[in-house]
């Protein structure tokens, strides 16, 4: 995303206004607006922005993310600038790297696995999600051998 975030911001909030007129808003530039409203609330601990305040609320709006972004490449194809799949796996990257660090603070075995199967929806390049599944099995390990 070679734009400032804060125009970005800037920009798709303008449009907002004008969603109902927009094809496909939810799969365009709203998707720009859930990115940062989620990326927002994974940062801060006392978010009110959102209200995900429980690592399942938390895992089930990056798992709503990542489907709007899966269904946007979709919807778009070949029509998606290049630029925009590269700003899609950018969000896509750092909203999975807040999930998981946010899910080892204090989570149940079965909580973290499950924010792994979330981040594996997400449509990122293969070596970033070769690396989440690496960690997901030595979670899966670690979590046997506890048995």
């Amino acid at each position: 995303m070679k734009a400032e975030h804060s125009e970005i911001w800037r920009l798709a909030t303008s449009m907002e206004d004008h969603k109902s007129e927009i094809e496909h808003w939810d799969l365009g530039a709203g998707i720009y607006i859930s990115f940062y409203l989620i990326r927002s609330s994974l940062q801060e601990e006392n978010n009110t922005i959102c209200e995900l305040d429980s690592l399942e609320s938390k895992n089930s709006a990056c798992k709503d993310f990542f489907s709007c972004l899966n269904e946007s490449l979709v919807v778009w194809g070949d029509r998606l600038p290049v630029d925009a799949r590269v700003a899609y796996s950018k969000m896509g990257e750092e909203i999975c790297d807040l999930l998981l660090s946010d899910s080892s603070e204090g989570s149940t075995r079965d909580d973290q696995l499950s924010c792994f199967d979330t981040v594996f929806s997400a449509p990122v390049p293969g070596d970033i999600r070769s690396s989440h599944l690496q960690n997901a099995v030595a979670l899966f390990t670690c979590s046997l051998l506890e048995v």
